[in-house]
């Protein structure tokens, strides 16, 4: 109390209160029972005997009477009472207060009044300072944060509390300090309150432990949450111990029960009596550079050691002895599909300009199994660990790094006791309050990363999670700061639901073709000649593009190449081909190395243990489930000792023993009671992928054995994710049984015709949204690869054509690993003429990057600014520019949006050679597709955004030995061609005789071959051709408009945009355009500088003898945009069959705005034209008044669409 309150008079006395202390410790003796107690009526007995005991006056009856009720106290509280406490909500409590100051109280108080709150109000009543007051029931005092009914104040009518002020200012007090001392002293409120707060995840299993029933718990918790977990676990621990009987050990009780629940650090903390420092305060203050150091050990000692072999544990080498930098890929959704943009290296993932801007702390890495997710994460704490010079990785900017395998966690799991119990060592001086608190005021200096989330079992995202949880963080719910990388395969990513969309998605490729190198060059190491001749036989193979590029393959093939050099085999790896029977490859190396080791015979049967595993890992992998780590009595409890021992000595099988910390034992002397958690054991499969082969082999073998059971199995997977996520199962299945690939096919197929059945039109059509374009592509990639995993012949592909209605196939976003699956089954199709279609597509179409009209009407502004800017952010600095002038233009198209069909142009050439650059990063060879199209008879082929040069010369092949007659289109888009692929398809064109469109356009390289070209398709009865954007000379093309005539009159459309044309070019154009009678569809090349705006108005002329022409594009080139705008109004009046037209100017001339009288004209022109209803404008400058009037024209016209940029 300070000063001022100690000189304060009291309200009865003319004293201060420290003067009046002093009297009262003097004139103790001399104190009269009837004047303590103040006159008030119907007092209680009870209550009058019990403060006369406690001033040590009154009768030796009464004394007797006191000693009696004591010991009738002791005895009830030796008895735990696992009753349901029930209370009386808002009773009303009658309290007699009787003082030290002559003076009594008596109040009318609510049941459910707070001690804390009756003792402030004591001393403001009486003022005095409340710090000095206790309130007294029968010897023990009163606490502070309970009500009055949970410290067990009865509900009656007259109710005595005995008072003593803080420090024995009555002289009740005990000044001999050795009946103070207790054998097993309490735990203080503080000390219960500060280990409150470390368990509210584990207080109901701590309540077992301590013998309070669930019954009470639940009343407290009904009477407490709403003042937080932390308050309903104080109260419990408050009740447990004051029901616990005076000789009770009350540390020992409650370290033994924490040290059951897994809080071995708290149970410690208990013994030592160090919940608390000194002062009162908690571990707060964590030593950052204590952690750091023993972080470095853990992942430098422990974790950045990869084993040289899978199975083997013991012989590992350093991580930074065989990493190969992987390929990775930032996924950046956009409203239609997401764009790919390949990474210079792994530290992007941190530097990456789409991070930095947006500031995101959550990432994603996913990838399939094997292509190296587990090796990156481990490759992260690695540059982070070590201490060189040469160490600049970015992930070092962090304090701290935590890297944590998900499958070794629980859903419950807390991360600050998951760090502790796996990355920091068992007598570390860390504690977990410590690392919690640096979380939350630090957490932008940390960066936790969680390995294999789809290895993580738990019950849900969305489910009840204890605080600070694993899950919670993964839900973006704690440490919004803190950075968060997550791996993952894909099949589980759709678990986090709505948060997926905070992450930014990055994707493993593996290994590129160089890389493929690299890794094996250091695997071999001296070994050059093994080195090169499997990188011999990897290129000749074609395995580079797809199968190899997983680095577990890659491994696994070099392991085997190996293992054939050192015993001599001269056997090739032909079989090891598909993933299944590599992975078989393996187990028989497996046996063989552990036969080698044996002295005496074995009965060891592979096939019986593979069988056994297989029963455990499909149970145990088949969705929804996901486990990957056993018990060691699990395992023995479903296969047997003897297997798991063998399992564990072939290397099938890793075992793991995980021991307590030794301090705790020390420290409980309880080691009978502790027994039970003192070791642990843990097998777990050498990688994933052996447990879902040996999985895989079960379900084969139930396929052949116990169909009944097999079938049960299929009927789990009642949805396309289900499929996904059993998709390496069903792989292994198929190529280790026949019998199991046909009714795994059979059962997809049926799952496919089910659920996708009525989007099949919209989907080969392109209209389909791109998720659920993905989900039917990827449930058609798993049937193509099951059956590439069987080995089929010809007889599956019954099954697999109902995945091709009307024989069309279309895959957009082609994969080696497709075009290898589909190769593969036209290979060997039983019905040439089944397949009628195919269509590849290598990275998203041109069209899918215009605004689609349904979008616009649907978007707002915002979000169309959104939409901008996510291709700003590739584009460089030019192109954002004109993305920025863009978008300010479109609140003036945004007035028009009744309209129908209200969009905006971007600039195409600009955007597409975005893509296009990064297309040129996507190199595998198609080679063995195309060369599978002699053994079908189909009639649309279409490849395109997929580089062709490499294999273009099997398709001319193809095409010279007659292998495609029955082609009617050819697609060849963007796919790399030169002028020499050209010249060869003019030579060889006149082979395709029932070809009707043809398009090589966007092919820059190629230009120079159109004049061939032109002089051969004449041969043929061509109705569209298509060679836009080939960037072809004004030379070049004036050979082309020489035999246009010749093309005869079934020619419909025409594409010649992007090619350049001078003054004579125009006039031979001008001339033989007419003479395309049926033309319905005409795109003009672009003027150079050498045209003339005469010359460009014959063009014009010409179109209107055209009786079939409907829809008309034409850019102004070099031309002057005023001036082009001067010959078309007159022109656009003589139109008038003119549904469509399209209208744009290039860069230099798009800056100057066209004056008002010529915008004026140009707009009643097209009011003029009676059947037009789209009109694109691109770069054409009209005035704001202009663009009005011809909102007006629209709407009157009822326009379908109208697309205008002022600029570019």
């Amino acid at each position: 109390m300070n000063n001022s309150n100690n000189q304060r008079l009291l309200p009865c006395l003319s004293i201060t209160y420290d003067q009046w202390k002093e009297q009262q410790k003097v004139s103790l003796p001399v104190y009269d029972p009837p004047r303590t107690l103040n006159p008030v009526k119907n007092i209680n007995r009870r209550i009058r005997n019990g403060m006369q005991n406690k001033l040590f006056i009154g009768s030796t009856e009464d004394v007797k009477d006191q000693k009696v009720r004591k010991k009738k106290v002791a005895q009830n509280r030796n008895v735990v009472d696992n009753r349901t406490i029930k209370r009386s909500s808002h009773e009303c409590y009658q309290i007699f207060l009787q003082t030290p100051l002559n003076t009594s109280l008596c109040l009318q108080l609510d049941s459910q009044t707070l001690v804390k709150t009756l003792r402030k109000r004591i001393a403001r009543e009486l003022g005095l300072d409340a710090s000095k007051l206790k309130l007294m029931m029968r010897s023990t005092q009163l606490c502070d944060v309970l009500s009055l009914e949970d410290n067990g104040v009865k509900n009656e009518t007259n109710i005595g509390v005995k008072i003593h002020l803080a420090d024995g200012l009555c002289g009740g007090a005990d000044n001999n300090p050795e009946t103070n001392i207790t054998k097993h002293p309490k735990l203080s409120e503080r000390e219960l309150l500060a280990l409150a707060a470390e368990v509210p995840d584990i207080y109901r299993k701590l309540a077992v432990y301590l013998d309070v029933s669930k019954s009470t718990v639940d009343q407290i918790w009904e009477d407490h949450h709403h003042s937080g977990v932390q308050q309903v676990v104080f109260v419990m621990l408050v009740k447990w111990q004051q029901s616990q009987s005076k000789s009770s050990d009350f540390r020992s009780l409650l370290a033994d029960a924490l040290g059951k629940c897994g809080r071995v650090d708290m149970a410690e903390k208990v013994l030592e009596g160090t919940v608390l420092k000194p002062d009162g305060t908690r571990h707060n203050d964590l030593d950052v550079a204590q952690c750091q150091e023993e972080l470095r050990w853990t992942y430098l000692n422990r974790i950045c050691h990869l084993p040289k072999y899978p199975w083997d544990e013991t012989d590992c080498i350093s991580i930074n002895d065989i990493y190969t930098d992987l390929s990775l890929i930032l996924e950046q959704p956009t409203p239609c599909q997401p764009l790919k943009i390949h990474l210079k290296n792994q530290d992007e993932v941190f530097t990456h300009e789409m991070v930095c801007e947006n500031s995101s702390t959550r990432i994603i890495i996913q990838g399939e199994a094997g292509t190296g997710k587990s090796t990156l994460m481990v490759k992260y704490v690695y540059d982070w660990a070590r201490e060189d010079d040469l160490a600049s990785s970015p992930i070092r900017k962090f304090k701290l790094v935590f890297l944590l395998r998900l499958r070794d966690l629980e859903e419950s799991s807390k991360l600050e006791e998951a760090i502790m119990k796996h990355l920091l060592p068992h007598d570390t001086k860390i504690t977990a309050s410590q690392l919690r608190s640096f979380f939350e005021d630090h957490s932008e200096d940390c960066c936790v990363i969680l390995d294999g989330y789809d290895e993580f079992r738990h019950s849900g995202l969305l489910s009840a999670a204890s605080d600070r949880s694993i899950i919670q963080m993964i839900n973006n719910d704690i440490l919004r700061k803190c950075f968060l990388i997550l791996s993952s395969r894909p099949a589980r990513l759709s678990d986090l639901g709505k948060c997926l969309k905070e992450y930014k998605q990055f994707e493993v490729s593996g290994f590129s073709k160089n890389k493929i190198k690299n890794y094996i060059n250091k695997f071999f190491g001296l070994k050059k000649e093994l080195a090169s001749s499997l990188i011999d036989y990897i290129e000749s193979n074609n395995l580079d593009v797809g199968f190899a590029a997983a680095p577990l393959i890659t491994q696994l093939l070099c392991l085997y190449w190996l293992n054939d050099a050192e015993s001599g085999d001269s056997k090739t790896v032909e079989a090891t081909l598909s993933v299944s029977k590599l992975h078989l490859t393996l187990f028989d190396f497996l046996e063989q190395h552990y036969l080698a080791k044996q002295t005496t015979d074995s009965d060891f049967d592979t096939e019986e243990l593979i069988r056994d595993l297989g029963r455990v890992a499909l149970k145990s992998l088949w969705p929804p489930n996901s486990q990957l780590v056993f018990s060691w009595k699990e395992m023995v409890t479903e296969i047997g000792d003897d297997n798991v021992t063998k399992a564990c000595a072939v290397g099938l099988l890793h075992k793991h023993e995980a021991t307590q910390s030794k301090a705790y034992h020390k420290a409980t002397k309880r080691k009978s009671s502790l027994s039970s958690w003192k070791k642990i054991s843990t097998v777990e499969f050498f990688h994933t992928s052996a447990q879902e082969k040996c999985g895989g082999e079960y379900l084969a073998y139930l396929s052949e054995h116990k169909e009944e059971e097999f079938n049960i199995f299929m009927q789990a997977l009642k949805a396309p994710s289900d499929a996904l996520n059993a998709k390496m199962i069903l792989l292994f299945a198929c190529g280790a049984s026949e019998k199991a690939a046909t009714l795994i096919l059979r059962h997809l197929a049926n799952l496919f015709t089910r659920e996708f059945q009525p989007d099949l039109e919209q989907f080969f059509k392109g209209e389909l949204h791109f998720e659920r374009s993905k989900s039917i592509q990827d449930i058609v990639d798993l049937c193509l690869m099951c059956n590439f995993e069987c080995e089929a012949t010809g007889h599956l592909n019954k099954d697999l054509l109902t995945l091709f209605p009307e024989g069309r196939i279309m895959f957009s976003g082609i994969t080696p690993q497709r075009a290898s699956a589909l190769s593969y089954f036209l290979s060997n199709i039983h019905c040439p003429d089944a397949i009628k279609s195919i269509t590849v597509i290598g990275v998203p179409r041109k069209g899918n990057f215009f605004v689609p009209t349904e979008t616009m009407q649907s978007t707002s502004d915002r979000t169309f600014h959104e939409y901008l800017e996510s291709y700003s952010k590739l584009s460089g600095e030019e192109l954002n520019q004109k993305l920025q002038q863009f978008a300010s233009n479109c609140s003036e198209v945004h007035r028009a949006a009744d309209i129908h069909g209200v969009a905006c142009a971007l600039a195409s050439m600009q955007m597409w050679q975005v893509f296009h650059d990064w297309q040129k990063g996507v190199h595998f060879s198609i080679k063995t597709l195309i060369k599978s199209l002699e053994n079908i008879q189909t009639e649309r082929l279409m490849v395109r955004s997929v580089p062709l040069h490499e294999s273009s010369a099997v398709l001319w092949k193809l095409i010279e030995d007659r292998k495609l007659q029955e082609l009617t289109h050819l697609n060849l888009r963007q796919t790399g061609l030169v002028v020499e692929d050209v010249s060869k398809l003019a030579e060889c064109v006149h082979l395709l005789p029932k070809l009707k469109h043809l398009d090589i356009c966007q092919n820059e390289k190629a230009g120079g071959a159109l004049d061939k070209l032109s002089k051969s398709l004449p041969s043929i009865n061509l109705e569209v051709l298509d060679v836009y954007c080939m960037r072809a000379t004004p030379t070049t093309m004036k050979t082309v408009h020489s035999n246009l005539p010749k093309f005869g009159s079934q020619m419909k459309e025409l594409y010649l945009h992007v090619n350049y044309m001078d003054e004579e070019g125009a006039n031979i154009l001008a001339e033989n355009l007419s003479k395309l009678k049926h033309l319905t569809l005409i795109n003009l090349p672009r003027p150079d500088h050498h045209s003339s705006a005469a010359a460009m108005q014959r063009v014009l002329e010409s179109i209107a003898l055209l009786p079939h022409l409907q829809i008309v594009s034409l850019c102004a080139g070099n031309l002057d945009v005023q001036s082009c705008l001067k010959i078309l109004a007159p022109e656009l009046k003589k139109w008038q069959n003119i549904q469509e037209m399209r209208i744009a100017a290039v860069k230099e001339c798009a800056k100057k705005m066209v004056d008002e009288p010529q915008s004026q004209e140009f707009v009643k022109a097209i009011a003029t034209m009676p059947n037009l209803h789209t009109v694109k404008l691109n770069g054409i400058g009209l005035t704001v008044k202009s663009f009005d009037e011809l909102v007006k024209v629209g709407r009157e016209k009822k326009f379908q669409k109208l697309v205008w940029s002022a600029s570019l």
